[in-house]
Formats: structure tokens, C-alpha cells, sequence
């Protein structure tokens, strides 16, 4: 046997699993290509909604760790939660905080390309990063099988974690047709209105990020947040329509923003990403909504998905009926939304338990948000993470506890 296991991907998800294959003995992990490439959502491509290569998209993810708790997919106690958030921020308390609505904001998001080459270094010989791409995979009684365009390797267990749009067409073409769903589903952002009866929302700084304030309303779908309204802003939708061409600002988005002299958008950039300018006389309100099969898939395999216009209006909707703020102004643009880029539910999943994927003991594991039904209105990231991680790890510890006996004996 090559490996005692091996992970396909080398994202957030991927990451987790590798965290949970602590004490695996051999592990492998095909990163994907050296040169990846992207896919957006549209034809602009402002906001990619995958990216095929080392790292995935965790490399430009913005870091947002809930703290409410909503949609615990991970079946994770807060205890367990707390200790894989340590992991990365040490020198932030966050126990104290879960349960209740705010949005943890790193200064240093975490990177799964860089924490990925770290756990090589530390655990040397015991797992190794290959910048290769999985072709496919089988397995059968004994081990699982998965080759890539060069080579074939062998493994008791199979971790898939290539993302929601690259892990249905790995099933596909190495299983049977009809595993990917015809539609994905995601987040969508969108905004409310203006309101100026809101005390300035309270940030609190530590030396690894920001801890901004967010709500949730009667919508079960929808987590609200607001941010100061400023300048261009104060001309109603002005702010949305520039937030849809330029995406989510924050980060590099801070250089385009300047450039194009859009001193409102600035102003918020800063806020998002320092929590300075907190203070103003009216804020801004959005949404972040999920949008159950919110896009289908494109033909064109460079956009890869096709909005599904009605049912994010729907969703959207049901988010602007009873917001938690008062004396809103309201948006005369509802139609106008920015994805989330945070797809999931793409891989049917009674499709998957047919063909004996993802249970208990199955060689072949999918911890990606592929298999993901609801996401609820959170951040899904660091979540999707702690699953992947507590899953790998109760399967590497079954299999210490089943051989334990035998050593026993054999002693």
C-alpha cells in the first residue's frame, strides 16, 4: 500500500482533513495543478466562484468566522470549536463569544497553500503535497485506487475535497452519471436599504483581528449586518451598484476602489477591513441570504454557472420582508445582488449513498461543501474546515481502537 490515505484538493476542506490525518502514517495530498485557473460567475469576471489549483480558493478567502452557531454541520461541541479556532488565533478568546451573532475578522486569514507546505515540514516524511491533479479514483474491498495524468496510487481511504463545482465531475467520471445535481446552491449578498436610527455598532479589536456585531432576523435564511454609509452612499443604491461591479471590497479590491475614485466604497473597504470610520450618521444594511439552487450549470466551462434570477429574488425577498432595524430607507434596486462565493450542494446525495460514498467506514470520503444540503445564513468556511478535520480524525482513531486488541494479543 502506498498511502494510508489520501486527500484530492488542497483547499479549506482539504485542509481539515490533513488536520485530522494528524497520527495517519502515510498521507498524500494532490494539491492540483502547479498553474491553476479560475472561474467566475459571469462574463466580467469580477467575483470567481472557483479556482482549480493549489490552495483553491482559500487563498483570496477573507477570513470570516461566525460565532453564532447556526447550521452546526460540523456536529461540533463549542469546545471543539474553540480548540481548532485556537489552532490559528491563540491569543483570541472566542469560547465565550459562540452562541451569539458576530463575525470574527483575522488580520492573517487563514491560508490553506501555506498551512498545507507547514504540516510537510513538520511531519516530514509521513505526508507528502503533490501538485498534481486527480483523474479519478475506484476502490474496492481492500484499498482505493486514484490516478492522476501520470501516475497511480494506492490507499485505504480516499478524502475528496476538490470544491463544489470540481468534486461532481470527479464522481461522475469515476463512478456513474447523476451525482452532480443540476443545480448549486450559495449565499447572496444584498442590500437593504439606509437607516439612521443605529447606534454605532461596537468592534472589538485583538491582536489577531476584529469581532464586528451581526443579526439575525425572523428569516432563518438571512444574517444582517450593517456598515457606515459615507459619502457616495448617502445617494440611495448608489453604494450596491458599485459593490456589484467591483465585488466584495476588502483586501486588494482597496486598489481598484481607489483608482476609480469611489471615496463611499473606500470608506467602507477601510471599515471592513480596519473597523475604522465606524461612527456616521446612517448605515448601510445588507444580507447575507442562502439561495437553495440559486445557479445551474453554464456550458461554458470557464463560467461554469448560470444565475437562476427567480429564485434569488425569492430568497433575497423573504430577507428584505422584516429586517431587525428600524426606520429603514428602502433599496429601489432589489434585483441587484453579489454572489457569495459560497457554493455548495452540487452532488446528489441519495445518488451518493447508492454508491457507497461517504459511509461509516467507506473507503471514499466527500468533506467538501459539495455534500453540504444547507449552510444556513453563516459563513461556512472555518466550519466546513472543523468538519473536515473531526471526521478524519474519528476515522484514523476507529482505526487505532480496532487494532488495538491485536497488539494486545500479539504481546
Amino acid at each position: 500500500m502506498d498511502f494510508d490515505d489520501i486527500v484530492i484538493g488542497s483547499g479549506l476542506a482539504a485542509l481539515g482533513a490533513v488536520l485530522g490525518l494528524e497520527h495517519s502514517p502515510r498521507v498524500l495530498v494532490l494539491c492540483g495543478p502547479a498553474q491553476g485557473s479560475f472561474s467566475y460567475y459571469d462574463e466580467r469576471g469580477t467575483v470567481p466562484c472557483a479556482y482549480h489549483g493549489e490552495g483553491g480558493l482559500g487563498n483570496d478567502w477573507h477570513g470570516v468566522i461566525p460565532t453564532g452557531g447556526r447550521n452546526n454541520f460540523a456536529q461540533a461541541s463549542d469546545d471543539e470549536f474553540a480548540a481548532a479556532f485556537a489552532r490559528f488565533y491563540p491569543r483570541t478568546p472566542i469560547l465565550q463569544r459562540l452562541g451569539s451573532a458576530s463575525l470574527f475578522v483575522p488580520w492573517r486569514p487563514i491560508r490553506p497553500r501555506e498551512q498545507l507546505r507547514q504540516l510537510a515540514r513538520q511531519r516530514g516524511a509521513r505526508l507528502t503535497l503533490l501538485q498534481q491533479p486527480a483523474a479519478g479514483f475506484s476502490w474496492n474491498d481492500r484499498f482505493a485506487e486514484v490516478t492522476t495524468a501520470t501516475q497511480t496510487f494506492r490507499a485505504r481511504r480516499v478524502w475528496l475535497a476538490a470544491g463544489a463545482l470540481h468534486t461532481p465531475g470527479l464522481l461522475e467520471r469515476s463512478l456513474r452519471r447523476g451525482l452532480r445535481r443540476p443545480m448549486v446552491s450559495d449565499h447572496a449578498f444584498c442590500y437593504l436599504g439606509h437607516t439612521d436610527e443605529l447606534a454605532p455598532p461596537r468592534i472589538v479589536h485583538s491582536r489577531e483581528g476584529m469581532v464586528f456585531p451581526a443579526m439575525y432576523g425572523s428569516s432563518p435564511a438571512a444574517l444582517y449586518t450593517a456598515r457606515p454609509a459615507r459619502f457616495g452612499f448617502r445617494e440611495l443604491d448608489f453604494g450596491i451598484e458599485q459593490r456589484a461591479v467591483f465585488g466584495l471590497p476588502t483586501g486588494n479590491a482597496v486598489m481598484k476602489l481607489a483608482r476609480r475614485m469611489s471615496p463611499g466604497l473606500l470608506a467602507e473597504a477601510f471599515y471592513n477591513r480596519f473597523g475604522v470610520f465606524s461612527a456616521a450618521p446612517r448605515y448601510s444594511v445588507y444580507a447575507q441570504v442562502v439561495v437553495p439552487d440559486a445557479y445551474s450549470w453554464h456550458d461554458d466551462p470557464d463560467l461554469s454557472l448560470r444565475a437562476r434570477v427567480q429564485a434569488i429574488g425569492v430568497a433575497t425577498d423573504e430577507a428584505r420582508g422584516n429586517p431587525p432595524f428600524r426606520g429603514l430607507c428602502r433599496s429601489r434596486r432589489p434585483e441587484v445582488y453579489i454572489p457569495g462565493i459560497h457554493l455548495h450542494h452540487s452532488v446528489d446525495l441519495a445518488a451518493l449513498k447508492a454508491a457507497g460514498v461517504n459511509e461509516p467506514g467507506a473507503a471514499l470520503q466527500v468533506v467538501d461543501a459539495s455534500v453540504l444540503t444547507d449552510i444556513g445564513p453563516d459563513h461556512h468556511s472555518f466550519k466546513m474546515l472543523l468538519g473536515a478535520m473531526l471526521r478524519a480524525r474519528d476515522a484514523v482513531e476507529a482505526d487505532q481502537s480496532s487494532h488495538r486488541p491485536e497488539r494486545a494479543a500479539a504481546s
